[in-house]
C-alpha cells in the first residue's frame, strides 16, 4: 500500500519543525540511500536548517563525487542535539548499521522514508511505497510537499537514486511514471549523463578483478545461478566488507537464469548474500527467512558461516521459490 496524504502531511510537517535533523543512510550504501539523503540534506539546507547526515560505510567512488557526499559522519554520540531522526531508504532499525541508538526510542522522534516490500512500519511516521522504484519517489512527493524545488544538484542526487534502484530504469518496477519521473529531473537540471558516466558505466579496477574471480567461480543449475566469494580472495585484493562487489547485479545478467545468489565470506565469519530475480519471481521472502529483506527483485541477508555449507543451506529456499513458478 502507498503511504497516505496525511502520512506525506505528517512527514513535512515534522521536517519544517526541525531545526536540527539527523539522516541516516543504509550500511554498505548504494545509491538510493545516498542519493535520498543528500537530497533531503541540500533541500532542508534551502529551508535553513542544520542537517547532520551519517552511515557507518564510507561511499564508494561512484557517489563519492555528489554534492554533500564529504559531510557524512560515520557515527555520532549517543546524547546530541538532534530534534528528528531520519532513516532513509531502509525496511528496518538494523539498518541503521548502529547509528540509531535504542536510548532515542520514545524521545527522538523517527521518520522513515523507504520502499522496500519487507519494511514493518518501524518508525514514528512511516512514508513508505513498497514495491515502487526506489525511496526517490516518495522522497520527490515530500520535498514537494515541503515546498522545496527539486532542481540542479537535487534533481541529480535524486537520479542517482533512480537510476541506480532500477539498474538504468531495466528492472520490473521501472513504470511510466518512474519514466516520466526521470524526465522531470532531467528537465529541472538533473545531470542524467554525468550520472550514468559514474555511477552505471564506470567500475573500479579492484571491483573488475573481483568479478574476475567470482565468474570463475560461477555455477548454473538450470534456472538458477551462484557464485562465492572465499575471505582469502577479498583480503589479497584488498576489498573491505562494506563493499558487496555490486556482485548480485553482475549474476543478474547471465542469461538462462532466472534467480542469481552471490556468496560473500566476511572477516566476521558471516556470510552476506545477495539475491536478484527476474520479474515474476520474489526473492525477498527468502532474504526475510534468513533475517534479511528486499524487494521481490532484489534482497539480501547475513547468515552465519562457514562459506563453504552456506549454499546447501540456502539454495533449497531458492528452489522452491523457483519451482513454485516452474511446477518442476
Amino acid at each position: 500500500m502507498m503511504f497516505t496524504q496525511n502520512q506525506l502531511r505528517q512527514a513535512a510537517a515534522l521536517l519544517q519543525k526541525s531545526e536540527r535533523p539527523l539522516l541516516i543512510a543504509h550500511p554498505r550504501p548504494d545509491g538510493d540511500t545516498v542519493g535520498c539523503t543528500l537530497a533531503l540534506r541540500l533541500a532542508l539546507l534551502s529551508l535553513g536548517k542544520h542537517p547532520t547526515i551519517a552511515c557507518v560505510h564510507p561511499l564508494g567512488s561512484n557517489l563519492a563525487y555528489l554534492p554533500g557526499a564529504d559531510k557524512f559522519v560515520r557515527d555520532v554520540p549517543e546524547e546530541n542535539d538532534f530534534d528528528l531522526v531520519v532513516a532513509v531508504d531502509m525496511s528496518d532499525l538494523s539498518r541503521t548499521g548502529g547509528i540509531y541508538k535504542e536510548s532515542w526510542r520514545g524521545k527522538k522522534t523517527l521518520l522513515v522514508v523507504d520502499h522496500h516490500a519487507t519494511n514493518e512500519a518501524f518508525g514514528d511516521v512511516n512514508l513508505v511505497a513498497p514495491d515502487i522504484a526506489a525511496t526517490s519517489i516518495p522522497m520527490i512527493a515530500l520535498l514537494d510537499e515541503m515546498g522545496v524545488p527539486v532542481r540542479d544538484e537535487i534533481a541529480t542526487c535524486l537520479l542517482v537514486a533512480t537510476l541506480t534502484d532500477t539498474r538504468g530504469l531495466r528492472t520490473a518496477s521501472t513504470t511510466p511514471d518512474v519514466l516520466k519521473l526521470v524526465a522531470r529531473l532531467v528537465e529541472a537540471g538533473g545531470d542524467y549523463s554525468g550520472v550514468m558516466q559514474h555511477t552505471l558505466d564506470s567500475v573500479p579496477y579492484r571491483q573488475m578483478r573481483g568479478w574476475g574471480i567470482a565468474l570463475q567461480r560461477l555455477q548454473l543449475e538450470g534456472r538458477l545461478t551462484w557464485t562465492t566469494f572465499p575471505l582469502e580472495e577479498k583480503v589479497a585484493l584488498g576489498v573491505e566488507d562494506h563493499d558487496d562487489l555490486d556482485l548480485g547485479n553482475l549474476l543478474s545478467r547471465v542469461a538462462e537464469a532466472k534467480i542469481a545468489v552471490s556468496f560473500l565470506a566476511m572477516r566476521d565469519d558471516t556470510v552476506k548474500i545477495s539475491f536478484r530475480a527476474r520479474p515474476g519471481y520474489d526473492v525477498s521472502w527468502i532474504a526475510k527467512q534468513l533475517g534479511g529483506g528486499g524487494h521481490k527483485e532484489a534482497a539480501g541477508c547475513s547468515i552465519p558461516g562457514p562459506l563453504e555449507s552456506a549454499p546447501d543451506r540456502v539454495l533449497p529456499l531458492v528452489r522452491e521459490e523457483l519451482q513454485r513458478h516452474e511446477g518442476v
